[in-house]
């Protein structure tokens, strides 16, 4: 079993949704991708990023985790 310590860095994606994409991206991009070096990094993107994320995965030591599988409590959201 791989340790945290192990891990590559983490490749987040961002799709945002088309109303939303213009306060992040270039005119006409939906999808955006981060290096990040945690899952809690990449949380924190979530929540910063809120209702303008459509989905959200992160490349992982070379698995794709869709973290719209993991859905926010909603204390970690106010």
């Amino acid at each position: 079993m791989t340790s945290f310590t192990d891990l590559e860095p983490i490749v987040a994606r961002f799709t945002f949704s088309p109303e939303r994409a213009p306060e992040f991206l270039d005119e006409g991009r939906l999808v955006t991708q981060i290096d990040c070096d945690s899952i809690e990094e990449v949380m924190e993107y979530v929540i910063q990023f809120g209702d303008a994320i459509v989905d959200a995965n992160a490349i992982v030591n070379g698995r794709v985790v869709n973290l719209s599988d993991y859905p926010l409590q909603e204390e970690e959201a106010e």
